[in-house]
């Protein structure tokens, strides 16, 4: 079908809006948002409205320069939800959830999170998936409404402040008083540790074969929470060693009972 002259700039100025709409959100992204004060999340979200709103604007010119009445278009939509409903439900389902995670922000680009078994940092959030990238650097795509209808944690939602946790076993014979001083000085001579509120010490069990505690304390940066852990356990083996205080390992007795060999004849 030959296209009128009309017709033809309708449809250029369609694919020409729709070029506009992709470099206008790039230059957004590169140039003019890294700017600004905004996070990314924020900066995502308005890349995303804006190629929306240009895909929007861009489809109702083609329907337009189609020759289509806008006023027909409620019938086709209309004929269409039966087949939405059933065949693209799933697809409309992802569709929305992912609205919903750009303006609502549960979730922003560069979040630490844990969805079920999968754990790492939201690399992109799209119409209907969010990649993930786990600590082994690995992608994993998650559906947008499983993030919606699913238990999420985020990490980093609000702010990067966090709390390290290390587990401790002494022996019976340590003096507690002592050891509660030791992990709070260890705790607080860690530069990435927050002097308030102050680490602390729970005095957790008394168990089989140690007295068990727990050192808390408060991250500036939540994301250093393994390498944090890490350094306070050199940190408590070495001045537990200098201290003589001792860090027991479960052990158990074994009795061998003898059991008397019959005599010949017997």
């Amino acid at each position: 079908m030959k296209l009128s002259r009309k017709n033809r700039i309708n449809w250029y100025f369609v694919i020409g809006m729709l070029l506009l709409t992709r470099v206008f959100a790039n230059v957004l992204d590169e140039r003019l948002l890294p700017k600004t004060k905004l996070d990314a999340g924020v900066r995502n979200a308005i890349k995303a409205s804006v190629g929306y709103a240009g895909l929007g604007l861009a489809v109702l010119i083609g329907v337009s320069a189609a020759g289509l009445d806008l006023s027909n278009i409620a019938i086709v939509a209309g004929a269409l939800s039966v087949g939405i409903g059933f065949g693209l439900q799933s697809i409309v389902n992802n569709f929305v959830s992912g609205l919903i995670l750009i303006f609502e922000r549960p979730i922003k680009q560069g979040d630490w999170v844990v969805v079920g078994n999968e754990e790492g940092y939201v690399k992109k959030i799209k119409v209907r998936a969010t990649e993930l990238e786990t600590f082994d650097r690995a992608s994993v795509i998650i559906p947008n409404s499983d993030l919606i209808s699913c238990t999420l944690k985020n990490w980093t939602h609000k702010s990067k402040v966090g709390r390290v946790e290390v587990s401790i076993g002494t022996s019976y014979d340590a003096d507690e008083e002592r050891v509660r001083e030791l992990l709070i000085s260890i705790a607080l001579e860690h530069p990435a540790v927050f002097p308030r509120p102050k680490p602390y010490v729970l005095f957790i069990d008394f168990g089989a074969s140690s007295l068990d505690f727990e050192l808390r304390a408060y991250l500036r940066d939540v994301e250093d929470r393994l390498s944090v852990a890490s350094d306070l356990r050199f940190s408590i083996i070495k001045a537990f060693r200098k201290e003589g205080i001792d860090i027991p390992f479960p052990q158990q007795d074994i009795y061998i009972k003898e059991i008397p060999v019959p005599e010949k004849g017997d």
